[in-house]
């Protein structure tokens, strides 16, 4: 494979252990007493096997009329259900400071297991192993080494697939009168901390000092931060942020959109730092909307450095943009320009190098933005190969590609006779960019093999292919696929170029294309180099979920 649910309701609380309150189901219709079921089971903590108490145990039947169940589990972390109508159903387990889990589902899956009764049938040592939920508590201090009272602080979730950094905010809270906060229901994986402190009663025509959001302990860009790993049940505390107070001034200007006659007030003007690893972070951006007819804004608490300066706008089902390149000091920065025009389009075409028919109409094509929050854009491919990217943004973009068998790989990308596969594309206004040509090809390599676990075939371990350095950043480098239940794994359709294969017994919170996670993992891959049309066999150790990185 390459890189590229159910909802459970709960109405009624069934107990049918002992000690709980027990509340009789209605008589299912169309089924005799012997034909009636019973699903019972227990709870246990994943970490430690202890059985968990107070967990609720919801039953979904997926025929159509009939209602969900749910029971509690006792002191023995036991739970039953008893007269259910044979048919096919799903089951999920859910507590105070536990992860959901849906019954037979899988580590890193949001997919469950099905299950059938059969009339009279007996469903029983059915077994869940919640992962606890873990925490992280620190305090805020000022720059001179105060506690902040009311700053936000963000815990964001940490994702680098390869290149392409992707952040998102999973849980937040406001200091305390000390300083202090506490986060909790975090799931295993790598954290960014983030504390932001928005001033009150600026004027917005001065200049003045403003805290820049900081991430853990005292980065501004989200690049230089300490990540924060956290394991299952971890309460992690010690996470102190010291905010940094620097100058800011006043940026306004002028947003200009040549032959439109509506007015453009409403329109949003954004900064994002050009110098920084997080992609168009929302936390790093400073913006203000355009304030009048004549296309006037203001942006005021902006930190000198370097920004893309950005603004968007749709009209009668047209897409405007523009961008430039701002400088910003010690002083107010005035009169600045932004010329917004019609969103550019970009024509390509995909080909296959060798022999054997491909479906063009299986395939999508988008641009993958990382410089910008802006996004990119995203096309069908043709059943000749053609496709069109609509309403492109100027912007540094990598070129993607999805749909193709595994026995492919995309051996090119180029426009106007460039590599852009790897560096990426820049959409400049003005500069022609020529037509994107994207080439794949069946004669990459492959690669199978069987994981082993003291010399003995591990099944269900996530195998996965890592570029060597320097071609960490390129994710579409990366493959993975899962073994079988006899430990046996294939990956087909492989680049040629170095290598290392890595099995881990699946966990939460791996991020295996992360390239500082393979770091901590260096010496535990078997190298192996990938030719073209080149066959090869191998057996992998598995790296067990419970093994902490060095």
């Amino acid at each position: 494979m390459r890189l590229a649910g159910t909802v459970l309701a709960i109405i009624l609380s069934v107990g049918l252990a002992s000690g709980q309150e027990f509340i009789q189901p209605t008589q299912p219709s169309g089924s005799s007493v012997n034909e009636l079921c019973t699903v019972e089971g227990v709870v246990v903590k994943a970490t430690t096997g202890e059985a968990l108490k107070k967990i609720t145990v919801s039953i979904n039947p997926l025929a159509e009329g009939r209602e969900p169940r749910s029971a509690t589990t006792d002191t023995s972390g036991r739970f039953a259900f008893t007269g259910l109508e044979p048919g096919r159903y799903m089951l999920s387990a859910s507590g105070n400071g536990y992860s959901q889990q849906i019954y037979g589902q899988r580590k890193g899956s949001s997919a469950g297991k099905v299950f059938t009764l059969t009339p009279g049938s007996h469903e029983k040592d059915l077994a869940f192993r919640l992962m606890p939920l873990a925490a992280i508590t620190g305090t805020v201090y000022d720059e001179d080494g105060d506690p902040v009272l009311n700053a936000n602080v963000q815990i964001i979730r940490l994702s680098r697939p390869g290149s392409h950094s992707q952040m998102y905010p999973v849980g937040g809270a406001q200091t305390n009168d000390l300083g202090q906060y506490r986060i909790f229901g975090l799931e295993p994986g790598r954290y960014l901390v983030c504390a932001t402190l928005r001033q009150q009663n600026r004027l917005p025509d001065s200049s003045d000092e403003t805290y820049l959001p900081t991430f853990y302990p005292n980065a501004s860009d989200p690049g230089q931060a300490t990540p924060i790993s956290v394991q299952p049940g971890d309460d992690i505390s010690g996470i102190d942020v010291d905010m940094r107070l620097v100058h800011a001034v006043l940026v306004s200007g002028q947003v200009i959109c040549a032959g439109v006659s509506k007015s453009l007030q409403g329109v949003y003007v954004s900064m994002e730092p050009r110098e920084t690893s997080s992609g168009g972070f929302p936390y790093t951006n400073y913006g203000g909307p355009v304030r009048d007819a004549k296309g006037n804004f203001e942006i005021p608490g902006v930190p000198p450095g370097a920004y893309w300066m950005s603004a968007g706008w749709y009209d009668e089902n047209r897409s405007y943009s523009g961008r430039a390149a701002v400088e910003v000091g010690n002083s107010n920065l005035d009169n600045v320009t932004l010329v917004i025009g019609p969103a550019l389009q970009l024509r390509g075409r995909v080909r296959t190098r060798s022999d054997g028919e491909l479906n063009f109409t299986n395939l999508n094509v988008w641009l993958q933005s990382i410089d910008s929050s802006m996004g990119g854009a995203a096309a069908q491919v043709n059943a000749d190969g053609t496709f069109v990217l609509e309403n492109v943004p100027e912007g540094t973009f990598r070129p993607r590609i999805g749909g193709f068998p595994e026995e492919f790989y995309v051996e090119s990308v180029r426009a106007g006779g460039s590599d852009v596969l790897g560096p990426g594309l820049t959409v400049t206004r003005g500069q022609p960019m020529g037509s994107l040509e994207i080439v794949l090809s069946r004669d990459g390599g492959s690669v199978e093999g069987t994981v082993l676990h003291d010399q003995n075939p591990f099944g269900g371990a996530l195998v996965v292919l890592v570029p060597d350095p320097p071609n960490r950043n390129r994710d579409e480098l990366y493959s993975f696929k899962t073994a079988d239940p006899l430990g046996r794994f294939s990956l087909l359709g492989l680049p040629p170029g170095d290598f290392k294969l890595f099995a881990w017994e699946p966990r939460e919170g791996l991020e295996f294309n992360d390239p500082d996670l393979i770091k901590d993992y260096e010496d535990r891959g078997t190298r192996v180099h990938i030719e073209a049309r080149q066959h090869q066999n191998v057996q992998l150790p598995v790296i067990p979920s419970e093994e902490s990185a060095p």
